[in-house]
């Protein structure tokens, strides 16, 4: 298992993280909608994983981490 379920509190509202993960998902969805399903969860995963968006509504976190940018690899600065 990549995650262990705990109930966050957010606000009036609890979430355990499977639902945080499928929420984050569609969210990515709506904002990345070519991303494959398997990819989306996976990603929605490793972001549950990532402690500083775990205390984030998912959908936000999401924004958050797209507005970030997907860095470029290794080597491949244009000089």
């Amino acid at each position: 298992m990549l995650y262990e379920t705990t109930v966050f509190d957010f606000g009036d509202a609890e979430m355990d993280t499977s639902e945080w993960v499928a929420r984050c998902s569609a969210r990515l969805h709506a904002q990345w909608p070519r991303l494959q399903r398997e990819q989306r969860d996976e990603v929605a995963k490793d972001l549950w994983n990532d402690p500083r968006w775990q205390q984030s509504e998912p959908e936000v976190a999401v924004v958050e981490w797209l507005r970030q940018g997907i860095p470029a690899p290794i080597g491949s600065e244009q000089q």
